[in-house]
């Protein structure tokens, strides 16, 4: 057993926020039990490059069971400890750039909506350096921003990428460098609660910029229920890692992955 493996056994087995987790919509009907597909009817549909999903390890394009399963032991751990709170505003930053941040939010999202009873909502709320448009290969025009800025309605603006069941996207949209002072505004507050409460069975994913050396993160940090901590191993230094948890002391951080292990 790897010394990844190990240390995700100990963390399903502790339940514990300090130890490490598993690594590497709005919606048109509500799904039931039974998980009937969803019939997008207002949210745009968006076809998605084979090439594209590829290139950035998302899930969809992975063949390998051992991968898909550690998304899955990631997926059941972050709602066993979140679930039975209420807790389904989930955030997912790293302690500086580059960690893997946006790939976990995607599998992640990927992951719980192939859950039987849930479904999500990817956001994606890295305004100055947005990825998940690239990634899914989504049109970059149009986004978070639009909605902050000009009003314009949520309905138009949120994607459900064909092929990927009970999930929808809303991207970032134009970059800002008024980033801070959008979030900070209090629509963004009420967008979020507006996000986590109109569905009861969706799980809200947010993936937001890297915590040290960018003020937007921590103050986002306010409008979630949870957090997770992407950790890329060597990359960020103990004493960066350690910075990040102490901006985020008070938080709930759920966990950390531990991301590109050896």
């Amino acid at each position: 057993m790897s010394k990844i493996a190990k240390a995700l056994e100990k963390a399903h087995q502790n339940q514990t926020s300090s130890e490490f987790l598993n690594a590497s919509a709005y919606q048109d009907k509500a799904p039931s039990i039974q998980q009937k597909p969803i019939v997008y009817t207002k949210t745009r549909i968006h076809s998605l490059s084979s090439r594209d999903l590829e290139k950035f390890r998302i899930m969809t394009a992975i063949e390998d069971p051992d991968i898909t399963d550690y998304y899955s032991l990631l997926r059941t751990q972050v709602m066993s400890r979140t679930r039975g709170r209420n807790q389904n505003a989930l955030m997912v930053t790293s302690s500086i750039p580059r960690e893997g941040k946006t790939t976990t939010a995607i599998n992640l999202a990927l992951s719980i909506a192939r859950h039987a009873v849930q479904t999500s909502l990817l956001v994606d709320m890295d305004l100055r350096n947005p990825d998940i448009s690239t990634y899914l290969g989504l049109d970059q025009r149009h986004g978070l921003t639009d909605y902050l800025i000009n009003d314009i309605s949520l309905d138009t603006l949120l994607v459900h990428p064909e092929g990927m069941e009970n999930i929808v996207v809303l991207p970032a949209g134009k970059r800002s460098r008024e980033s801070t002072e959008l979030l900070s505004a209090p629509k963004m507050n009420s967008l979020v609660h507006e996000l986590k409460t109109r569905y009861t069975d969706r799980y809200v994913i947010f993936d937001c910029p890297s915590l040290v050396n960018n003020p937007d993160a921590l103050l986002f940090s306010s409008y979630v229920d949870a957090i997770i901590l992407v950790v890329e191993e060597g990359n960020a230094s103990k004493d960066k890692i350690k910075k990040a948890l102490e901006m985020l002391n008070g938080k709930d951080v759920v966990g950390l992955v531990m991301n590109k292990a050896s």
